[in-house]
């Protein structure tokens, strides 16, 4: 049988996602990526700072604190009875083995913003680290590690708190037995699906400095953090089609090849003759390319067309590496991908 044309069974084809991870590397001059100091109520009216409107730092606290903290707040839960609780103020998914902390949330914090063109969908969990260092971005003399810890909590790799003891073993605090990024230890959260990174504690990294300080200018150099990069893997969704295009043994041998034509005749050759037999309708068998129609020849292919019912033209084609040879005696199966 020639068959020129066939169909893709729907068990045949599939839609899968896949996500791709990509290193991410930013710094204070990178483009779009801002830091801010966020101080509670402080207002544009600095003589009266009851009324007015918020200054850049107040507004950066209220929307921080009504997005991700207000469960947590005395203005709002002042008898503190369900303090923490609510699952409204809570924006990571609550998990009781690997808990979202947002109890440290005062009167300053530190905030970064990262634009979704570098964290993609969002940012891969366990792969955040903030680096502030004084002096230049290149002095690693001294420098503050702060890394995450797969749920959204940010502890110290490398120093602690003023909260906390002086020493850490393995990643646990020899005090408490507690581990680094504990709801003791941790410092700050970063929002995956946001790229928004909170520094909260209000405590001091090794007693230098205080954790909202850092990214900011403070003016004092053994405390004056203020060079940072944010380093993590951004995450992209790729949609991969997958079809599966089964060539039985021996169909689909038809062949446009100009080369196949008859000795002797016309020089158009209906389109999509068959390579065997007597394809051409020749009365004069003997001016047939006998080459083609004994022994074990068959067509070649170098690519697929995918039609729809009404067009007319291929809406896709695939390109299959090398030159396949349609077999007469085993069926071919080709599959191919297609990223959207």
């Amino acid at each position: 049988m020639a068959t020129k044309f066939g169909r893709i069974a729907a068990n045949e084809s599939s839609f899968t996602e896949q996500n791709f991870n990509k290193g991410q590397t930013l710094t204070s001059a990178s483009t779009g990526v801002h830091h801010y100091v966020a101080i509670h109520d402080d207002r544009i009216n600095k003589q009266d700072p009851t009324i007015g409107l918020l200054s850049t730092s107040g507004s950066h606290w209220a929307f921080i604190h009504s997005m991700f903290y207000l469960s947590g707040s005395q203005y709002v839960n002042s008898d503190e009875q369900e303090k923490f609780n609510s699952y409204h103020h809570k924006f990571n998914t609550h998990n009781d083995l690997k808990p979202f902390y947002n109890h440290k949330f005062n009167d300053t914090a530190s905030v970064f913003y990262i634009p979704q063109q570098y964290f993609g969908e969002r940012i891969q969990p366990g792969s955040f680290t903030l680096a502030a260092r004084t002096g230049s971005m290149t002095n690693t003399t001294k420098q503050i590690l702060i890394k995450d810890d797969k749920n959204g909590n940010l502890y110290s790799t490398n120093a602690h708190h003023s909260q906390s003891s002086e020493f850490y073993i393995s990643g646990i605090d020899t005090a408490s037995g507690d581990h680094l990024s504990s709801s003791a230890n941790y410092v700050g959260n970063v929002l995956y699906d946001l790229g928004i990174v909170t520094l909260t504690e209000t405590g001091s990294w090794s007693g230098s400095v205080n954790y909202p300080d850092i990214g900011k200018k403070v003016g004092n150099p053994n405390r004056d953090y203020r060079y940072w990069t944010l380093a993590f893997n951004s995450t992209t969704p790729i949609f991969t089609s997958q079809y599966s295009i089964k060539i039985p043994a021996g169909e689909f041998n038809r062949t446009m090849n100009a080369s196949t034509k008859p000795y002797g005749h016309a020089e158009f050759i209906p389109p999509g003759n068959n390579a065997k037999g007597n394809p051409f309708g020749i009365d004069d068998v003997a001016q047939t390319r006998t080459e083609l129609t004994t022994g074990s020849f068959a067509p070649y292919f170098t690519q697929i067309h995918l039609y729809r019912d009404t067009d007319e033209e291929p809406v896709m084609i695939a390109t299959v590496p090398r030159p396949i040879q349609v077999r007469d005696d085993i069926d071919l199966i080709i599959t191919f991908r297609v990223d959207h």
